[in-house]
Parts: structure tokens; C-alpha cells; sequence
């Protein structure tokens, strides 16, 4: 399913009440190279709510940890993958770490940390998008332009929560 707010457009995909897999906040143009599916005119509460904080995420306004507190998400992929992602989960709010510094955790490439990347199912709710190369952006399936800009979000957004985090 396709739902629109504002004038952006977010695809999920639920089995059953878990989230298993989401696009990024997408305008119209682009949402369908990610997505098959149909805009839902009236979708139910529980889905608006997602996609409402898959927005939020996109926009740095909520930390990704404490999503993965207030949705039900299951992760299908492949045991390496799944390494990969658990230690992505770990990168705090505004931090980056390496494709390197992650295949050296896993005694692996960076190329094969990158490839498990590419097959992240939940952008943002698993902050895919915090993994850079040694000396650049590295890659990103929505673009690098999006990356940047969520990377830029959250960096200008972490004071915010480390002082709301005090108080």
C-alpha cells in the first residue's frame, strides 16, 4: 500500500500487524520506481500511524530506537543481512560508521556490508542511511541526495533530543 501526506508518498507492506517493508518519504514521481501498489484513499489508523512516523523519521523529528519501540516490524532477511542490520540498529541518532568499520566487526568486505545494506527492507526504522564510505557519502538506493539530507536532519537535530534527553 501507497499513503500520501502532504505531498509526500510512503509504501508499506504488512503481514499480518508487522511492518515488513517501507520506502522512504517519496514525492508522486518517484514513489512507483520503489513501489508497486495503489495510493490508499482511507487507510486504517494503525497504518496512517506508521507511515506518519516513517515521515517523522525522515525529517529527523524522532529517533529511530524509540520507533522500534512503538511499531511491530519483523525483519525477513537472509542471517547475514541480518548481522549487518543489528549493528546498523546500534549507530546512534546523528552518528555514521564506515562500510569498513562494520565488515570489520563481521570479518567480511565492505563491499558485502554494502550489499546487505542495499537489501534493507525498513530505511530509516533501520538507519541504513548512517553507513558511509572511508571517504564519501558512499551509496544510497533512494539517492545520495536523500541521504545527505537525512544525515543533515539528524546532525541538526541531535542537540534537540540529547537536551530533551537531560530534562
Amino acid at each position: 500500500m501507497i499513503i500520501q501526506i502532504e505531498e509526500y508518498f510512503i509504501g508499506m507492506i504488512f503481514k499480518g500487524n508487522q511492518l515488513v517493508r517501507n520506502t522512504i518519504p517519496l514525492r508522486r514521481e518517484e514513489i512507483f520506481n520503489f513501489m508497486d501498489g495503489e495510493v490508499v484513499s482511507n487507510p486504517e489508523d494503525e497504518h496512517l500511524k506508521v507511515a506518519e512516523i516513517i515521515l517523522k523519521l525522515y525529517f529527523a523529528e524522532i529517533d529511530d530506537k524509540k520507533v522500534r519501540e512503538l511499531i511491530s516490524y519483523k525483519l525477513e532477511v537472509p542471517e547475514f543481512t541480518k548481522k549487518v542490520l543489528d549493528i546498523v540498529k546500534d549507530i546512534e541518532f546523528g552518528k555514521t560508521l564506515t562500510y569498513g568499520d562494520i565488515a570489520k566487526k563481521l570479518n567480511t568486505s565492505p563491499r558485502a556490508v554494502g550489499m546487505a545494506l542495499k537489501r534493507n527492507p525498513l530505511p530509516l526504522i533501520i538507519p541504513c542511511h548512517r553507513v558511509v564510505a572511508k571517504n564519501s557519502l558512499g551509496g544510497y538506493s533512494y539517492g545520495l541526495d536523500k541521504k545527505k539530507f537525512i544525515l543533515e536532519r539528524e546532525r541538526l537535530n541531535m542537540v534537540s533530543f540529547k537536551f530533551n534527553k537531560v530534562y
